[in-house]
């Protein structure tokens, strides 16, 4: 079954998890209301939209993050690409205004979003993925997967919603430059994730988040995605993924040190599924106040070691597991 629409035609939305595709996010037909009941005009619905999309790729040399934020009134662009033996990271990011050659398609399964400014060109499509900017580049194809998406749709905030779209891990074919070095990657030594988010958001929120691609030593795939802070209000975005067998896991605790983001990470879970240490290796960051718009941002690249239970009551052991970690408050 094929779910065409995510907005009813009585402009209400079905909160929880969808086992089915999501064509279409046509949040204009959303009865969006302020918290005392008054009817949103349209040209400020479209304003208060917000989309991402991110896609990240780990292998034994090199990870690469991109990702394009759409807030309607700014948009932001970076890619980077983390060369791991020499610990080296290239990145290239951009801010600026909308423009016809920005967008992201409210189209969760097949997604189109562009950006293309000055020094930077990302392009995210179903099937392929490309970037280009301060002498690094990435041209891929995203092969096929086994892997069914976490969907999810929460509530945020009193008025709003949003819409999720996690998919890990994913097969992956190309190349990147780097360095001088036109560089092959593919699967299985390497592998992808793809986050596509939008909806009506609050305004002012944070998050916590982990995840990884990559094949474990005994030739399975492993994916997963985990958060708090976001996307938790009855229902909650933390899975993971063995050879595309999702297991859903329970509300996830970040313990670190807000001082010294570098020291060992501890990610648990309260039903015991879950019990990571990440160590981190490098990161990138922001920390903008723009009056308007604020963010306070750390991702960091490193490695994972621990153990996850599956609803077979497998234990996946981890061990030198390559992935991201992040925290991030935002005001948008």
């Amino acid at each position: 079954m094929v779910i065409n629409h995510l907005i009813n035609p009585d402009g209400k939305i079905t909160f929880g998890m969808y086992a089915d595709p999501v064509l279409s996010l046509n949040y204009m037909d959303f009865d969006l209301k302020t918290p005392r009941g008054l009817k949103i005009p349209l040209c400020l619905k479209k304003i208060k939209f917000n989309q991402f999309h991110f896609v990240g790729i780990t292998g034994p040399d090199l990870m690469v993050g991109l990702a394009i934020v759409d807030l309607k009134y700014a948009t932001n662009g970076f890619f980077y690409v983390y060369d791991i033996k020499n610990a080296i990271i290239e990145e290239t990011k951009k801010t600026t205004l909308p423009n016809k050659h920005i967008y992201i398609s409210p189209s969760p399964e097949n997604p189109e979003s562009k950006f293309k400014a000055k020094g930077l060109a990302i392009s995210i499509t179903g099937n392929k993925v490309y970037a280009e900017g301060n002498g690094i580049a990435i041209d891929a194809a995203i092969g096929s997967t086994h892997t069914t998406p976490l969907r999810l749709c929460t509530r945020s905030g009193y008025n709003g919603w949003t819409y999720t779209q996690k998919t890990s891990p994913i097969k992956i074919s190309g190349f990147i430059q780097f360095k001088g070095h036109k560089i092959p990657i593919s699967s299985p030594s390497s592998m992808a994730i793809m986050d596509w988010t939008g909806g009506f958001m609050r305004r002012d929120t944070f998050w916590n988040w982990a995840a990884s691609a990559t094949t474990l030593s005994d030739g399975r795939n492993l994916g997963f995605n985990l958060a708090c802070g976001t996307n938790e209000t009855g229902f909650n975005e933390n899975a993971f993924w063995i050879d595309g067998a999702m297991t859903t896991t329970g509300s996830v605790n970040f313990i670190f040190n807000e001082n010294d983001m570098h020291a060992p990470w501890h990610i648990q879970s309260n039903d015991g599924k879950v019990a990571l240490i990440f160590i981190p290796e490098t990161h990138r960051a922001e920390n903008i106040n723009a009056f308007l718009v604020a963010s306070k941002f750390t991702q960091l690249m490193g490695k994972f070691a621990g153990s996850l239970k599956t609803n077979s009551n497998e234990i996946i052991t981890l061990k030198n597991c390559p992935g991201w970690a992040e925290d991030h408050y935002a005001k948008w």
